[in-house]
């Protein structure tokens, strides 16, 4: 499926495997009744003042990230300290929501087809190094099987967390998941450092086997795994030791990877590892077509004009708009409450269940019962 005119085409996430989406009584399709109904939502006017306020909001949050860090080398004081292993965290956490999220799915700037601009968000999308994780890598895992494979057990790795979890039901339950929705919290923490980690064992891997397409890794993507890593380290960890103890520097870059994993590993299940969230294994032939199965594998949660609402909006890159992420991933995010009233009425029309946690709290209430359930039966 071609990108549309406005940038709003999922072309590059559905497979062509998938069947085609289920007709409605009329004829119409519900993946190109959705794409005409977006395309005309979104408007030129609309578009550019989404990606507006999308840069604008880049622009904060990576000056943010840097303040955190320069006030973490300078400072003078453990409480001093705490407040800059803290807010480092939350902005790299950020950083990955907010700017190469965006970026990296030709979202932060409207390409229109133009090559300068795809070479634009693939720069911004380099910001993913700055929290010590590698573009590519994400790319190859998020934006090309993720989205292509939505909560399909064996293909999405977003839902692999075995031997330690059981998040579909389609996997293999050990004894010790019965307590998983107690101890995978505490998990979370570690899901910055596995993603650092995973980079290498990604490359290494693809490197015998080769990736998805059966493409190895050529010595330029070498050389950008090795540099970019070494420069991540050296700026977290050689440049603190140069300023402050040894023990000191260990405890904070504990503290900082934590903090950011527990927020990245828990807004990454919110919306797929919950009770109303449907799974599949990669055997099962797809009953229905790939923009129907991303609502059905989708849940939104924590919408609204409230406090509470905006703020996770605005801080988790508009992740709490999932099912409109995952139909238009080249939206930018600061346009997704603009087309859920959209997208609710083309579901509502083809009988298709757009599912919603209302708040973040029942999100989080919906996520501890989905791995307690998984964990007992």
């Amino acid at each position: 499926m071609p990108e549309t005119a406005s940038g709003a085409g999922v072309a590059t996430a559905r497979p062509d495997t998938e069947p085609d989406d289920r007709s409605g009584t009329d004829g119409r399709h519900f993946g190109v009744e959705l794409n005409a109904a977006i395309e005309e939502c979104l408007d030129e006017r609309t578009l550019r003042r989404a990606h507006r306020r999308l840069q604008r909001k880049a622009l904060v949050i990576g000056g943010w990230y840097i303040a955190s860090y320069v006030l973490l080398l300078l400072a003078g004081s453990w409480w001093l300290g705490i407040i800059a292993c803290t807010s480092l965290a939350v902005s790299m956490a950020g950083v990955g929501f907010n700017i190469q999220h965006d970026a990296n799915h030709n979202a932060l700037f409207r390409t229109r087809g133009s090559k300068r601009l795809t070479v634009a968000n693939r720069a911004v999308g380099w910001s993913m190094y700055a929290v010590g994780a590698s573009a590519s890598q994400w790319i190859k895992g998020h934006v090309q099987v993720h989205h292509a494979a939505t909560n399909v057990v064996g293909k999405d790795d977003d839902i692999a967390l075995q031997p330690f979890g059981r998040l579909a039901p389609q996997q293999h339950r050990y004894p010790w998941h019965r307590f998983q929705h107690l101890y995978l919290w505490a998990l979370y923490c570690f899901t910055a450092v596995s993603i650092m980690v995973a980079d290498v064992i990604g490359v290494i891997s693809q490197s015998v086997s080769g990736d998805r397409l059966g493409k190895r890794p050529t010595f330029g993507d070498y050389t950008v795994l090795l540099l970019t890593k070494a420069a991540f380290v050296f700026a977290m960890v050689v440049v603190p030791l140069l300023l402050h103890p040894w023990w000191i520097v260990v405890l904070g870059i504990s503290l900082t990877l934590a903090i950011a994993g527990l927020l990245l590993g828990v807004v990454f299940q919110l919306a797929h590892a919950v009770e109303q969230a449907e799974f599949r294994t990669s055997d099962e032939l797809p009953a229905v077509g790939w923009h129907e199965w991303q609502v059905r594998s989708t849940v939104d949660f924590c919408h609204g004009r409230g406090p509470v609402a905006r703020m996770v909006t605005w801080y988790t890159g508009g992740l709490n708009y999932q099912t409109e992420h995952h139909l238009f991933p080249r939206v930018p995010h600061t346009a997704y409450p603009d087309i859920l009233p959209v997208v609710q009425r083309v579901c509502d029309d083809f009988s298709v269940e757009h599912r919603v946690q209302p708040t973040l709290r029942q999100a989080l209430g919906s996520h501890y019962r989905h791995l307690r359930c998984l964990g007992q039966a």
